[in-house]
C-alpha cells in the first residue's frame, strides 16, 4: 500500500476507536437508572414456553423507556431495554404479551415440515399464501395500548414478578 493509503486506513481505524469507544458509558454501555427486573409468565397457572412481553411506560413523558422479556421453557424472563438482561427503568407499566406460530393447513410449520420432508433435509416448499399466523394466548393480551396488564417496577428492581393470564 501507498503511504496515503496506509493513512487513510488508519485515520478511519482511529475514528472507528473513537467512535466506539464514545459510545460505552461507565456502566458497560447500558443507561443509567435502570433496574433489574425478572419474574414469571403464566396462563392458566401454567408456565408460558417461547412468550414476548413488551412493557410500555404508562407515563408518556418517559422516552425510549420500552422493555422487552423473552420467556424460557419454565416461563420465566428477564427484562432488557438497551441489551439482553439490563433490566427497565422504575415506573408504571402497561403489559402486552404474545406468543404465536405459524400455521400451515392445520399444522404448525415445524409439523408440516416433518409430515412433508421427503428427502429429509428439513427443507419443503409450500404456498406461502397459505401460512398464517395464530395467537395462542387471548387477544386482550396482545393489544400494548389497550393489555389489561398493569405493573409497576420499583426503584429497587424486582425479582419475582408474576404476570398471570387469565381466559
Amino acid at each position: 500500500m501507498t503511504l496515503a493509503k496506509n493513512c487513510a486506513v488508519l485515520a478511519l481505524v482511529c475514528a472507528l476507536t473513537v467512535a466506539l469507544v464514545g459510545c460505552g458509558s461507565s456502566g458497560g454501555g447500558s443507561r443509567s437508572g435502570l433496574v433489574k427486573a425478572s419474574g414469571i409468565l403464566t396462563y392458566n397457572g401454567q408456565p408460558v414456553d417461547g412468550a414476548t412481553l413488551d412493557f410500555r411506560p404508562m407515563d408518556e413523558s418517559v422516552q425510549n423507556g420500552v422493555a422487552a422479556g423473552f420467556t424460557d421453557e419454565k416461563g420465566m424472563f428477564s427484562l432488557m431495554t438497551d441489551r439482553p438482561g439490563d433490566g427497565a427503568l422504575p415506573g408504571k407499566y402497561r403489559v402486552s404479551v404474545k406468543k404465536q406460530v405459524e400455521m400451515i393447513d392445520g399444522m404448525t410449520r415445524d409439523e408440516y415440515v416433518k409430515a412433508n420432508d421427503k428427502e429429509g433435509n428439513g427443507e419443503v416448499s409450500f404456498d406461502k399464501n397459505k401460512l398464517k399466523t395464530e395467537d395462542l394466548l387471548p387477544a386482550k393480551y396482545n393489544d400494548p395500548l389497550n393489555s389489561p396488564l398493569e405493573v409497576e417496577i420499583p426503584s429497587g428492581g424486582i425479582k419475582n414478578l408474576e404476570i398471570k393470564l387469565e381466559d
